[in-house]
């Protein structure tokens, strides 16, 4: 606990987490003090008003209640005392909390038309909060927190917690809480209303070389037999950080070597404790850990069309136990761990074969769990070749949910068509901001900027995806910022998608540290972690830390595409020309020098959670960018064609190894935060995959050559002053219509512009999606530019990669240099195929591999011979989808670029839309 002194207190200062103020239109809580007489005191640093709830009420009520006690006791130092029986002594005021039509105190206050919860009767997951006078003899006043059903309770009180300082983060990234004299409820009546996504869950997975080793050792080491294991104390530290999260559902662990969920049934004793609706993943049926639970040798093959008894009665068992349990059913088949289906026949015949299998489910459901099959959540997780099953007419039933997913690097993959959006069962999604496949995981760092989250997740959002989302997790740690922003997105989205990712952060980050120094506003710390992790990503959308190696799924790591000979802005260190590799070590090195700064002066009690949120993926990152640039640097002078010679290779080498040395050491002081409750929590080598290891430095020694990467060219000065590099977003002119408008995505994109990146996309009405208009009568956007030079030009237009919004559209758009006829293209058709393990579980065409990895897909246009002087770019809207990033135009002689040029001179932009302002 923190004391005040250190602390301003932050309810007092502004108003709380995403999740608090998109709950109310003012806070609930008040801290040290009371703004007006009617407040209803619920502790001091010497009283606390005693918390009653009902003997009727639900498991979930009494320990989330029993949480709350203790967090009022971390905030005041007391804590509410529970109790039970009104015939027992008492406070005069008490706090009464319970569920509608399971607390007899409750029910009469609405009987007596004392408490108003016509909002919520019958509602999912809502409350109402609201402090009622003389509610009962021997009772002054009670604040009573009145929940829909079991959740709504909790989230209501979890909501007051949350507001009074303890954040969901506490225990799990160490977030101190701070002391305050007093807590105060306002008065008046607090609506919770329903969540705008009803299922909101995590999937933990890839958990190999983090979760699981740090459950092992530190949480549950007794389980399996004396090999510790993810297990009862584990979940139940995750079940209860879903609900202060506002979350309900959980895809448990399931990689072969960690212990199946229901191996140990307190588990599911646990879950249902808490409130957890328990689910499976995509390829894991009826709440089955197949890599657990089927043995090949004794139950025989996993595959339907020769073993559909035993598979049915494997399934069956599971129901029998866990029937009674509130439950997410997964339906379908894939093959036994993540794969394909195991059936022979062409795709029609499989397609049958999954109907087959979903008919025969449901008929083990309606015996086991309930006869009305309706009633029964159920989905059908459309990932990988189970897409291509639907696409050629696998048939579901109306009432099952669809489930879309992206492509595992967080591009959606598909989208309900008008159609599908109608099903009664609607539609859910299943989302990554950790991977383990081809073509490269990133299973070490949490580098998703909530801005690409943002943009894809309000698009399912808006085609009427959003009964139930699950976000893959990883090792749940370090996604604390990715899974908070995804579950409050969940709960109320049309609030949080007005949100510019930045003033989350801020937000966020003023919730966790809301420290202050003299003269120094109470956000301004929060003001500078936001700024320094909103670079973080941007940094890391031009290239994730996993993928530094420029490799494949297998292959050795490589010379980065970072051109060590052209394109910089900064001016180096060590004498040579400017160029992109410079350029990537000073923004990593000013970023991380800017983030020492920082902690510097932060109070003592606050390093733990800096260091997790903040100082472990920033350095990290940057070190693992040191380490290949310097790499890249130590070949420079063994090149052929150097245009200038490095003054000292040997250095960059020894660069090198040190960055790598840093990893290391970062690592395992994280592992040893707060005296070791981290331990086995963090890898450095995630899967030891190559682009972990210290790479092979230059060969200046031995005197040998390599040649050098397509990618390092170096240009002259007049290639160079002809080049046009213009950020998406400094368009001069647009066209918007009744139905659609360009709209800006701030702090998403893969331009480096000194005021953040940016995209560009049509936002438009249904109608917009219907009909689809002319490229002549489409909205459209220009750009000004003048060239300096005249011959053949190629302009190059850099697109965000991603996919076709439903299957009744394309990726089309339209392209005018000075008003000439439009040039379409479409940026969803398929190149030449390429082989699976280069291309993984995306579309089968070279391109999409190197574009997710690049975060770029770009499209290539030669425009014959182009004069010098003043001349128009005209991008015209066809189809739905496509974000612009960048526009590069070149002459021959241009050098590579990764990803693109700095940025010419805009002309004078338009102030645009934004993305906050339009949703």
């Amino acid at each position: 606990m923190v004391k005040s002194s250190s602390i301003l207190p932050f309810a007092a200062c502004i108003a709380f987490s995403a999740v608090s103020f998109a709950q109310s239109a003012s806070p609930l809580v008040s801290l040290d003090r009371a703004p007006s007489p009617s407040e209803f005191l619920l502790a001091t640093e010497s009283h606390a008003a005693d918390l009653y709830v009902s003997p009727e009420s639900q498991n979930t009520v009494r320990v989330v209640a029993e949480a709350f006690a203790s967090d009022v006791k971390q905030v005041a130092g007391v804590a509410p005392r529970l109790f039970s029986a009104l015939d027992q002594q008492h406070t005069q005021d008490i706090v009464i909390v319970g569920v509608l039509g399971h607390s007899p105190e409750i029910d009469r206050l609405v009987a007596e038309h004392r408490l108003d919860v016509s909002a919520v009767a019958g509602r999912w997951e809502s409350a109402v909060t609201a402090v009622v006078p003389s509610p009962m003899p021997g009772v002054r006043r009670a604040l009573v927190i009145a929940g829909s059903d079991r959740r709504g309770a909790a989230y209501a009180l979890f909501t007051i917690s949350r507001q009074m300082g303890v954040s969901p983060w506490t225990w799990w990234a160490d977030v101190p809480v701070a002391h305050h004299r007093a807590i105060y409820i306002r008065s008046g009546s607090h609506l919770q209303h329903e969540p705008s996504v009803p299922y909101r869950g995590i999937f933990l997975n890839d958990e190999d070389w983090g979760l699981r080793p740090w459950a092992a050792k530190k949480m549950d080491p007794t389980i399996d037999r004396g090999h510790g294991n993810i297990g009862p104390h584990t979940y139940e530290r995750i079940f209860e950080l879903l609900l202060r999260l506002h979350a309900n559902s959980l895809w448990p662990a399931m990689h072969p070597g960690s212990l199946a969920f229901n191996a140990v049934p307190e588990n599911a004793k646990l879950a249902d404790k808490w409130g957890i609706v328990m689910g499976s993943s995509h390829s894991e049926a009826l709440l089955r850990n197949n890599v657990g639970e089927w043995n090949r040798k004794t139950d025989g093959p996993w595959n339907y069309q020769e073993n559909a008894d035993a598979m049915r009665a494997y399934w069956d068992k599971r129901l029998v136990e866990n029937g009674a349990y509130e439950n997410f059913y997964t339906v379908g088949l894939r093959g036994l761990h993540d794969s394909g289906l195991e059936a022979t026949g062409s795709p029609e015949v499989k397609a049958r074969l999954v109907e087959s299998v979903v008919e025969a489910q449901r008929h083990l459901l309606e015996q086991r769990v309930n006869p009305d099959i309706t009633k029964i959540p159920q989905i059908i997780w459309l990932y990988k070749e189970s897409l291509d099953l639907y696409r050629v007419g696998m048939k579901v039933p109306p009432d099952v949910t669809l489930g879309w997913t992206d492509d595992n690097y967080g591009y959606l993959r598909e989208l309900p068509d008008a159609e599908e959006q109608r099903r009664p069962g609607g539609s859910g999604i299943y989302y990554h901001v950790s991977y383990w496949g081809a073509p490269h995981d990133y299973l070490w760092l949490c580098t998703t900027p909530p801005a690409l989250i943002r943009e894809e997740m309000t698009k399912a959002y808006e085609h009427n995806a959003r009964r139930y989302w699950v976000l893959n997790v990883g090792d749940l740690k370090p996604a604390e910022i990715d899974i908070d922003y995804f579950m409050q997105l969940a709960w109320d989205e049309p609030a949080i998608s007005r949100l510019d990712p930045q003033t989350f952060l801020e937000r966020w980050f003023a919730e966790q540290f809301p420290v202050t120094e003299d003269h120094v506003k109470p956000s301004a710390f929060a003001s500078q972690m936001a700024q320094l992790m909103t670079r973080y990503y941007q940094l890391n959308f031009i290239r994730k830390p996993e993928f530094m190696g420029f490799n494949g799924y297998n292959d050795g790591v490589r010379r980065t595409s970072f051109n060590p000979y052209a394109w910089g802005t900064v001016p180096p260190e060590h004498g040579s020309l400017a160029n992109q590799n410079t350029d990537r070590s000073q923004h990593w090195r000013e970023l991380r020098h800017t983030e020492q700064a920082l902690a510097q002066h932060l109070p003592e009690a606050y390093k733990n959670a800096f260091f997790e949120l903040v100082k472990y993926p920033i350095e990290a990152a940057a070190q693992q960018n040191f380490k290949f640039l310097e790499t890249d640097r130590s070949f420079l002078s063994s090149a052929p064609n150097l245009p200038q010679p490095l003054e000292d290779p040997t250095a960059a080498a020894r660069e090198a190894h040190t960055a790598y040395d840093e990893i290391q050491q970062l690592t395992a002081q994280y592992n040893a935060l707060a005296d070791g409750k981290w331990d086995g929590m963090m890898s450095s080598h995630p899967r030891n995959r190559h682009v972990f290891e210290m790479p092979a430095t230059g060969p200046a020694s031995s005197g040998t050559t390599e040649s050098t990467p397509p990618s390092w060219a170096p240009q002259s000065a007049s290639a160079a002053a002809s080049t046009i590099s213009i950020a998406a977003a400094h368009f001069n002119r647009r066209l918007d219509t009744d139905v659609a408008s360009w709209t800006v995505i701030p702090h998403l994109g893969i331009s480096n512009e000194a005021d953040g990146p940016a995209s560009v996309v049509v936002f438009g009405s249904p109608g917009l999606l219907a009909n689809q208009p002319a490229p002549a009568k489409s909205p459209w956007i220009e750009y000004d530019f003048t060239a300096k030079t005249s011959g053949p030009a190629t302009l190059a237009l850099h697109l965000l990669p991603t996919f076709p919004v439903d299957s009744e559209h394309q990726l089309r758009f339209a392209v005018a240099i000075d008003h000439q006829p439009p040039i379409e293209l479409d940026a969803a058709a398929p190149t030449e195929p390429v082989a699976a393990a280069v291309a993984g579980d995306g579309p089968s065409n070279s391109g999409w591999a190197e574009n997710v990895l690049r975060n770029d897909a770009i499209s290539t246009i030669k425009l014959g011979s182009l004069n010098a002087g003043h001349h128009t770019l005209t991008l015209f809207y066809r189809d739905p989808g496509v974000v612009f990033q960048h526009i590069v135009l070149t002459f021959p002689g241009a050098a590579p670029a990764y990803p693109v040029p700095p940025a010419t001179a805009p002309s004078k932009a338009v102030t645009p839309h934004t993305a906050a302002s339009k949703r």
